[in-house]
């Protein structure tokens, strides 16, 4: 069965903009929100509770809301929110690198653990699993030598 050239291009371009749609629909309402939260000075709040965290994970404390943000919504919504941040109170580029190995081991935890879940697994089990295991790597590479080493990283100690 074959589809003809305008029938694809039609799909390709209808379905990109649904999908850009549905991702806004999404990141919208989160930028309003993380700009309400900036405004009322929760964000320094939550950075200053959470301190510890980020400090285990050798993170500055402005990176622990797109961690959050990702392990509950997932990357692409973890990712537009450490931007929009950014573009405020600039992060240093180590943590860029720690959120991204965190980012990759656990997000979404609630989609993907939801997922796993109606196959069978224990929804506990799997999403400890997930946040415990990103922890762990995440405090072993933020203590890697090349962060302190490698010219990229030169912010750092500024």
């Amino acid at each position: 069965m074959t589809a003809s050239f305008s029938t694809i291009v039609s799909e390709f371009f209808f379905g990109s903009i649904s999908t850009i749609i549905s991702v806004l629909k999404v990141l919208i309402p989160l930028m309003i929100i993380i700009e309400i939260l900036q405004v009322y000075n929760v964000m320094q709040k939550l950075s200053k509770k959470l301190a510890s965290i980020t400090k285990l994970l050798g993170m500055s404390p402005p990176a622990i809301l797109p961690l959050l943000v990702a392990i509950v919504m997932g990357v692409t919504y973890g990712a537009g929110t450490l931007m929009e941040m950014n573009k405020v109170n600039p992060i240093p580029k180590k943590d860029y690198v720690l959120i991204a190995v965190f980012f990759f081991i656990c997000h979404g935890i609630i989609e993907t653990s939801a997922i796993w879940a109606a196959a069978g697994a224990n929804l506990i089990i799997i999403s400890v699993g997930r946040l415990v295991y990103a922890f762990i790597v995440t405090m072993i590479v933020g203590r890697l030598p090349i962060f302190y080493n490698h010219k990229s990283f030169k912010d750092l100690n500024d």
